[in-house]
């Protein structure tokens, strides 16, 4: 009885194209008609490498900041913690002795130094070593948030031409937002004594749109469990949140063994700790992209059984098209390797675009079933959903991306074009559901 109430429920969910429960989008500004005249707005995006490569979450965050105004670069994993994390419209240096740890990866469980909703904390115990940045456009407020010892830290902070020291006292997380004489585009932090341990920083200008890309690559949604309550809180407390959009949901469906219990468990969770530490803030669940791997492990990767894997091969074009490509700017991954490709990957002249039939092709299933869970559980926990994959054109799909230009040869990242129209995509659901009085 339980299962069909809950089948019954799903079916009614309001929907438009891939998007689900829009209404619970209410008051989201998507038009300058709904924007706050004394503040930017907030879209705080946390996810995975799709998200920390900023593909997607930059071509979003460019077409919002050309409608509603440019509100600032937003909150950023302080330095360059990973080699797939970008920060599109700042270049970030680091010098001096610093150590990095995220929410994935080596020492990732252990539980200090904390990390917060950004995913890194970088930490230094050298003084003189510093971090800073250039960004594209002028702020008029920086933020940073450090983890303070008993010893610390103490920080010079250099806005533009304007150098002051920050004194951090006592234990625990501590936000701090510093507004310059004037806009400048540049800011630096130095250390001068103490354990530094700074779990982010932020850029931000008088209105507009923010959006902060926070994502750990090879994450799922569970490592955000890892996170500390309370650094979470300082920053939500500095800088709230309008719109949060949770992207997961790859790295699950490619796991050796997918539980839907688990993953059902982990969203209630997580959904619930976020609704606890930054408020009733209108949340977006991102199902996974479609994607493919030649792994024969992963072809039946659902506990319990599932159908069987989707053939891929049918999907693959004759005679594809060459694209020229500059750049691919996104963490591609060397799978047989397990490691990052060079930062950033360049591929200069004509990218070829073949794919060898007959060797095995397929999307492992637990993306389509934990594409279903999510569906399921956001719309129990009154969230929306957009189905990801179906947008992009359901099972293979990702075969075609990548043949016309918009997805890697790993058949999981995407291009800058590709992200850009993964973006056009989501904008125009949310877009119509407005329109459509959905929300």
């Amino acid at each position: 009885m339980a299962a069909l109430l809950a089948s019954l429920a799903l079916a009614a969910a309001p929907c438009l194209a891939a998007l689900c429960g829009a209404e619970h989008l209410a008051g989201v500004p998507l038009t300058a008609a709904q924007m706050p005249t004394d503040r930017p707005v907030h879209i705080l995006a946390v996810g995975d490498s799709h998200t920390a490569g900023d593909a997607i979450t930059g071509a979003l965050r460019e077409a919002l900041q050309a409608r509603l105004g440019n509100g600032g670069r937003g909150l950023m994993p302080a330095g360059r913690p990973h080699a797939g994390v970008r920060l599109r419209g700042v270049s970030v240096t680091m010098s001096g002795s610093w150590s990095a740890r995220g929410l994935f990866g080596s020492g990732a469980a252990e539980a200090w130094p904390p990390r917060g909703i950004t995913g890194y904390t970088v930490s230094s115990r050298t003084p003189g070593a510093a971090l800073a940045l250039t960004a594209d456009a002028s702020f008029t407020a920086f933020g940073v948030c450090v983890a303070a010892v008993s010893d610390g830290p103490r920080l010079n902070l250099t806005l533009g031409t304007d150098t002051q020291e920050l004194a951090f006292a006592g234990d625990g997380p501590q936000c701090r937002r510093i507004v310059p004489g004037s806009a400048t585009d540049s800011a630096r932090l130095e250390l001068v004594a103490g354990e530094a341990i700074i779990t982010g920083w932020w850029l931000e200008r008088p209105s507009g749109v923010i959006l902060s890309n926070l994502g750990v690559p090879g994450s799922q949604l569970q490592f955000l469990g890892r996170a500390d309550d309370a650094t979470i809180a300082a920053q939500f407390q500095a800088l709230p949140a309008d719109f949060v959009i949770l992207a997961f949901g790859t790295n699950e469906g490619f796991a050796p063994f997918f539980d839907a219990t688990r993953l059902e468990s982990q969203i209630r969770e997580q959904v619930a700790r976020i609704r606890r530490l930054a408020g009733p803030v209108p949340i977006l669940l991102l199902g996974p992209p479609d994607a493919a791997s030649r792994n024969s492990a992963l072809r039946n990767n659902v506990v319990g059984g599932a159908p069987a894997a989707e053939d891929c091969n049918r999907a693959i074009q004759a005679t594809p098209g060459r694209l020229p490509v500059d750049g691919i700017d996104i963490p591609l991954w060397n799978d047989e390797g397990g490691t990052l490709a060079p930062d950033p990957v360049t591929l200069s002249g004509p990218m070829p675009r073949a794919v060898r039939r007959g060797l095995p092709l397929f999307n492992p299933p637990a993306l389509a079933a934990a594409s279903a869970v999510q569906r399921r559980v956001a719309a129990d926990l009154g969230i929306a959903f957009w189905d990801w994959r179906a947008r992009q054109g359901g099972a293979c799909s990702a075969v075609r991306w990548m043949q016309t230009g918009l997805m890697g040869p790993d058949f999981i990242h995407y291009s800058p074009a590709g992200g850009a129209e993964v973006a056009r995509l989501l904008l125009a659901d949310l877009d119509a559901a407005r329109v459509g009085g959905l929300h």
